[in-house]
């Protein structure tokens, strides 16, 4: 066991000090009184001498120490240039508390003029193990775990260049791993003078910039009152190997079993008393006649056939775009009519094909499937820019299926090349402050969960990486069966006058947003930080954009927003986002807040009137001129959904404005998720609204979702670490682990979010099944 000793001093001056030289076996160690701690003074210390032992291990001579006695020889030397007399106190004793008991907590006092350090040695079985303080006292205190080996850094400046540290004010954790400190380590408990460091406290001096840039003066040294902190030291159990394997290899299975179920699923439609239940109920379109054109040829060979440049049949106001591969059919007024007849039984288990016969022509497969029909003849209109009273799909659906599909399939291809040039600078940033954490030992610049962070190799935080597994997974679940539905189509095409449209690159744009969510997630938690958070939450925008997108695209074929131009705005909230974080104030919140509430506004009025608004002055002037009016409005299914839009965004905006979270990448989440869910809701209640059923599965999909929701949302605002305060106060909120000793609360939160958004997009993906043999003509628009 070593000596400690205590030292004080009645005068001196940081000029002349007392120097004190105390040698030793281990070797020999200076100390000065007075000293200086952060402009302040101190007279007195107490330092722990180095066991003898530790210098067996810089001579690689263990037997040297063999048989010396615990309590090693030193001897101490007093000098001072100090010309006027002064009195020097001096104390030796023994530690109250040296070794440290495993799965014991033991108490240690320590003051910022004596610093405690207490030693542990592993047990030949032990690979690592967990060290855990915990204090009642609010002082700002850094504990620091360093190798067993002379000598021992007891002050702040150089325990923050050696070992493995982190500041604390209630709690602080660390992993240490054997192979590092193969010898035992020592854990030094030192405290600050102020709570600066901890809790990152404004300067008092106001006018610092003019006092040390301008004056040049020196701050002033006060005697220093010793702050004093009291600590409960633990060392525990970390997860052996086989309990990672456990923990790692349940939850592969658990998102492995989706697969099962899927594949299950599949094969049980060849049973025909489940496919009765499950098989789809739609009108397929007619059979081509041998010899007739396909695909691009039909279109290519249809009389009047032209290189998009500008349409008057549609609602499509943004008709200029010359990157769409469209072409269409003879214009309205050119175009023949033409009708088919087909079944009406729309509660059939079965799949019609449109008969053909004298009275009705034959229609052509390919015309069918990828020409655009003659437009359906307008309703009176009601209100400005020529709408209906009451539109119905066929209206808003007159775009050919190629240029519908070419559209949805962008946003799929804009996606990956978004991701790709995205992810790649992301893995290496991540990479690159992983090997920083490792070299530099300082675990402030990480915020983790340290009482729920599992080492792996070189990663710090293995689980909170591995839990991302489900959006890997079931995204690539999701794209699957979007594929498998899509080449199904293909195989046995459907009438394009009936049902919803398809938009199947827009649906496995989705998956692929998972895919890139689980990748971009996992980096972000290799070292969770201020600098990075975005990489967390970026694609969780893009998921929740691009389900508003699909949800408007089902009933608005023709006037959905691009694929380029939906990037384009993400890439605005995201830099919107940077900014908030990293340089938001008090005018950011103002001026954010009054675009918030502008841009929805101007929204509205593009979705009231079917994307025919634009900030024009014909169309402001007309859009006044029916509000002075005072009628009763002509869409009030739409104005409703808006109404409710307008107050939960104000209510967002509101409250954003008066909190001024440090967090506002967590703040534009909850914004675009509550409009995501917001408008999923609504979607469904129009639905029953108006009458149209929903299959029994997507009731299933759509149930299982709102059940995982609930408990991924509690989790996920429980949290266990918070970026957006300093490291110390990110400690009050971590916790032990909640699930198998290896998952936390954000742990839970990404595999049950991952559940819920493949729930909730297959649930997009089959509820409007129960449309496929209705017509467009009888299909409302909400």
């Amino acid at each position: 066991m070593p000596s400690m000793v205590w030292l004080r001093s009645d005068g001196g001056d940081v000029a002349h000090p007392v120097l004190v030289t105390a040698r030793q076996r281990a070797g020999a160690v200076t100390w000065q009184l007075p000293y200086e701690l952060q402009a302040r003074l101190l007279f007195e210390l107490e330092r722990t001498l180095c066991p003898d032992d530790t210098a067996a291990a810089g001579a690689g001579d263990a037997a040297a120490c063999e048989g010396a006695d615990e309590r090693s020889a030193f001897s101490l030397h007093v000098s001072t240039a100090c010309a006027a007399p002064l009195r020097v106190q001096l104390r030796v004793s023994r530690p109250d508390v040296w070794r440290l008991p495993f799965a014991a907590a033991v108490s240690v006092y320590a003051s910022q003029a004596a610093p405690r350090v207490a030693h542990y040695e592993f047990a030949p079985e032990q690979r690592s193990v967990r060290v855990v303080a915990s204090s009642a006292s609010g002082a700002c205190a850094l504990l620091s775990v360093q190798n067993y080996s002379c000598p021992i850094a007891q002050t702040l400046a150089d325990a923050a260049t050696v070992g493995q540290r982190l500041t604390m004010v209630h709690s602080g954790a660390v992993e240490v791993m054997r192979r590092e400190f193969p010898r035992g380590f020592f854990v030094v408990a030192l405290v600050f003078p102020t709570d600066e460091p901890c809790r990152d406290a404004p300067r008092d001096d106001d006018d610092w910039l003019w006092g040390d840039a301008v004056l040049r003066s020196e701050p002033p040294r006060d005697v220093a009152d010793h702050a004093a902190k009291d600590f409960s030291i633990a060392v525990g159990v970390a997860l052996t190997r086989a309990q990672y394997a456990l923990a790692a290899g349940a939850t592969l299975l658990l998102f492995l079993s989706f697969y099962v179920l899927f594949g299950a699923l599949v094969l049980a439609q060849r049973w025909p008393p489940f496919a009765r239940h499950v098989r789809p109920r739609a009108v397929l379109a007619p059979r081509e006649p041998a010899g007739s054109p396909s695909g691009a040829e039909a279109e290519a060979q249809a009389p009047g056939a032209r290189r998009r440049r500008g349409s008057n049949d549609t609602y499509d106001s943004c008709d200029d775009s010359n990157s769409d591969e469209e072409y269409s059919a003879e214009p309205a007024e050119r175009a023949a009519p033409t009708e088919h007849t087909a079944p009406t039984e729309h509660t059939a288990p079965t799949e019609h094909t449109a008969p053909t016969s004298q009275a009705t022509p034959a229609v052509d497969a390919a015309t069918s499937e990828r020409t655009a029909p003659a437009p359906a003849p307008l309703t009176d209109s009601q209100g400005p820019f020529g709408l209906p009273a009451a539109p119905r799909l066929a209206e808003l659906a007159r775009r050919p299926t190629r240029t519908l599909r070419a559209r949805s399939d962008r946003y799929l291809h804009t996606l990956y090349t978004v991701a790709v040039f995205y992810a790649l600078p992301v893995v290496q940033f991540v990479i690159a402050f992983q090997i920083f954490l490792n070299v530099s030992g300082s675990l402030d610049y990480c915020y983790y969960n340290f009482l729920c962070a599992h080492r792996v190799g070189a990663l710090s935080d293995f689980n909170h990486v591995v839990s991302n597994l489900g959006y890997l997974l079931l995204g690539a679940l999701f794209m699957l069966q979007v594929r498998r539905r899509r080449r199904r189509r293909k195989r046995t095409p459907r009438h394009r006058d009936y049902g919803i449209p398809a938009h199947y690159g827009l649906l496995s744009a989705l998956g692929a947003g998972m895919m890139v969510v689980a990748v971009l997630s996992a980096s972000y938690h290799v070292c969770p930080n201020r600098l990075n958070f975005q990489f967390d939450t970026a694609f969780m925008y893009v998921l929740a954009v691009l389900i508003m997108v699909k949800i408007y695209q089902s009933r608005h074929p023709d006037i959905n927003a691009r694929a380029h131009a939906t990037f384009g705005v993400l890439a605005a909230l995201i830099a919107t986002v940077v900014w908030g974080v990293l340089g938001g104030g008090r005018a950011f919140w103002g001026v954010f807040t009054a675009a918030h509430v502008f841009t929805f506004l101007l929204l509205s009025l593009h979705i009231y009137y079917f994307g025919q608004f634009r900030l024009e002055k014909e169309s402001l002037a007309l859009a006044a001129s029916e509000l002075r009016k005072g009628a009763r409005p002509a869409y009030r299914a739409r104005l409703a959904l808006l109404v409710l839009g307008n107050a939960l965004n104000w209510l967002l905006a509101g409250f954003g404005l008066l909190r001024q979270s440090g967090d506002f990448a967590g703040h534009m989440l909850m914004v675009l998720l509550g409009n995501a869910l917001l408008y999923m809701l609504f979607y469904l209640g129009m639905k029953l609204a108006h009458g149209e059923r929903l299959r029994w599965y997507a009731w299933a999909l759509l149930g299982g979702a709102a059940a995982a929701w609930a408990p991924a949302l509690y989790f996920f605002n429980a949290g266990s670490s918070d970026w957006s305060t300093t490291p110390a106060l990110s400690r009050h909120r971590n916790h032990e682990c909640r699930v198998a000793q290896f998952y936390d609360n954000h742990d839970l939160w990404h595999m049950l979010s991952a559940v819920a958004l493949y729930l909730s997009f297959s649930a997009l993906l089959t509820w409007d099944d129960g449309l496929s043999a209705v017509k467009r003509t009888e299909i409302p628009v909400f």
